[in-house]
């Protein structure tokens, strides 16, 4: 099982992750035996991408996804939107994000950018296929994976289940669309978390382990042990990846994490 953790590439931003001076902590994750780090990234125009390059290659970490969620809720960009013009902004910021995605040999998390229905859900739902289509096609030139990640009913999405993910990835008809599934979000919304799992084989591309209340895995009541067996009974070959508080702080967090994910019968 392939391990991650998301960490922050602009000092100022704290995420569900690992925050601060991001060289040091990606020289931290590496030494500890992760894997990869999950790029948080609020300002992509701020960004020194060659730094980023740079770091990730000395620390020898794969990028499994770069997300952006906290981007698109400052700015109310939204791909579901019937507003034309800040439908058309959301894509376009989403493709440079794919871009740099592409030069990291990463993928791209749709998360909040997704937005909420306006009038009907199946209207916001067209519009956000109609969306998806339009930035796949950008996506499959850079050799870039759309995941769109359920979130739950607190979250602007119009995508809640993994149910509901399936059906979008099905309607929007690209290779370069998959899902990426948390068991933070799933607790919450799913009836059950393993035979959700099981109905969305071939569809889950990575996962976000963390438990209930967003501390690391292992720490609330979620069972991380029946969801790796269905993970290995499916086949899932990607990335599992913790998207955490960094509580109680954040070396603790990633430790803990990680000692989870390694004691998993995958």
């Amino acid at each position: 099982m392939k391990r991650s953790i998301v960490l922050a590439v602009e000092k100022d931003v704290q995420p569900e992750g690992l925050g601060g001076d991001f060289e040091k902590n990606a020289r931290f994750i590496s030494d500890l035996g992760f894997d990869g780090a999950d790029l948080s990234i609020m300002n992509l125009d701020q960004v020194d991408r060659r730094k980023v390059k740079e770091i990730i290659k000395r620390y020898q970490l794969a990028v499994p996804a770069i997300a952006s969620g906290r981007y698109f809720l400052k700015h109310g960009l939204s791909i579901s939107t019937s507003n034309r013009d800040i439908r058309k902004k959301a894509m376009d910021k989403v493709a440079e994000f794919v871009g740099f995605a592409g030069e990291l040999g990463s993928n791209f998390v749709i998360g909040p950018v997704q937005g909420e229905y306006e009038k009907s859900y199946e209207e916001g739902f067209n519009y956000m296929r109609d969306s998806l289509q339009e930035c796949a096609k950008f996506a499959e030139k850079q050799g870039v994976i759309l995941l769109i990640e359920p979130m739950n009913r607190f979250i602007p999405a119009i995508i809640r289940t993994i149910g509901e993910g399936v059906k979008m990835v099905d309607k929007v008809g690209s290779t370069s669309v998959r899902l990426v599934a948390d068991t933070f979000h799933m607790n919450i919304e799913e009836k059950s978390m393993t035979e959700s799992i099981k109905q969305a084989k071939g569809y889950i591309a990575q996962m976000h382990f963390c438990d209930n209340d967003r501390r690391a895995p292992g720490q609330g009541h979620i069972d991380f042990h029946k969801i790796a067996e269905v993970l290995k009974e499916i086949k899932f070959e990607g990335f599992v990846s913790a998207e955490i508080l960094p509580e109680p702080d954040p070396p603790i967090a990633a430790k803990l994490s990680l000692e989870l994910i390694k004691s998993l019968p995958y």
